[in-house]
């Protein structure tokens, strides 16, 4: 009984099938194909996913690696605008090194992080990113002296909320800027040039504008008074006018000849003494007091002064023994 229940059910299910596909078989090929685009769907999904998957890994690894390409190679993923945001990063710590050594190049390099930090703010809703975002084209608008825009980006960051210390250095940044005196400070910084003269070129000179100008050097008359004035016509008057067309008149040399002995004379005085007197009989006084001997003509004029005196007193008594010779 069992078997033959079993034997009718299995017939009804092979009826049942049999009917079925001879509904379906007119539309069978429809359902194949089907069939086989959603396996070839699910799989393209798949690889889909696997190759995003590899790409953001990629993206990641060459982020890390402080590619700057990240953001041309990768573009619409999380890894780009973290990578703009670098990028936008350097350059404003270039840029503001570059404001004391060379202003045009500044100005580029602020530019430029000014519009990788407005790009990194679209590429990605994240709210760090949108914070740090905001923070750095606030301080490159600040750099570039645009107040405005600068508080503008600071109060984007206050809004992300990224963390209280991001929110409490935001809002610094506004106070000082809202300051006159900052913003006096950043319009005149703005305008200068802090650019190193070259070398090779000679040094230029100041502009008329910036010297000084001339001090008053009018001095006040002086009122000297009549009798000054009367005294200084006095002695003008009594002073006689002296020529300069000479020179300077000086004194006259006094001759050395004056005051130095007349020793010539004597050498002659005692020399015709000697030839008037004999040879054979010299006197006692001649005898005692010797001739002065040829050498001391040679002597200093202190020595003359010295033996002049004998020899002037020679003379004296030479004739007078010659008298007494000759009364004899």
């Amino acid at each position: 009984m069992n078997e033959r229940q079993h034997q009718l059910e299995h017939n009804l299910v092979a009826d049942g099938l049999a009917n079925a596909y001879k509904k379906i078989e007119p539309y069978s090929k429809l359902i194949l194909a089907g069939i086989v685009a959603i396996v070839v769907g699910l799989i393209a999904i798949g690889l889909y996913t696997s190759g995003q998957t590899a790409k953001r890994s990629d993206a990641t690894l060459q982020l890390l690696m402080d590619n700057p390409e990240v953001a041309q190679q990768y573009p619409g993923t999380v890894a780009a605008a973290w990578s703009l945001l670098y990028q936008g990063n350097d350059n404003l710590a270039r840029g503001i090194s570059a404001l004391y050594t060379d202003r045009d190049e500044a100005e580029t390099l602020l530019a430029e992080a000014k519009t990788q930090f407005i790009d990194a703010r679209g590429a990605s809703n994240d709210t760090i990113l949108d914070s740090r975002a905001n923070f750095g084209l606030g301080m490159a608008s600040e750099s570039l002296g645009e107040i405005d825009e600068a508080i503008e980006a600071y109060k984007r960051t206050i809004d992300a909320n990224e963390s209280e210390q991001m929110v409490e250095v935001a809002q610094e940044r506004i106070d000082r800027l809202s300051d006159p005196s900052t913003k006096d400070f950043i319009a005149w910084f703005s305008e200068q040039d802090f650019s190193p003269a070259d070398p090779s070129l000679p040094p230029e000179l100041p502009g008329a504008s910036s010297l000084p100008e001339l001090p008053d050097l009018d001095l006040p008359e002086l009122d000297l008074g009549d009798e000054m004035s009367s005294s200084e016509s006095g002695e003008a008057e009594d002073t006689p006018a002296k020529s300069l067309e000479g020179g300077l008149e000086l004194p006259a040399d006094e001759s050395p000849a004056e005051d130095a002995p007349e020793q010539p004379k004597a050498d002659g005085a005692s020399s015709d003494a000697g030839a008037d007197s004999p040879a054979a009989e010299p006197t006692s006084d001649a005898a005692t007091d010797p001739a002065p001997a040829p050498e001391a003509t040679g002597t200093t004029e202190s020595g003359d002064s010295d033996e002049s005196p004998a020899a002037e007193s020679e003379p004296s008594d030479a004739p007078a023994d010659s008298d007494s010779d000759d009364s004899q």
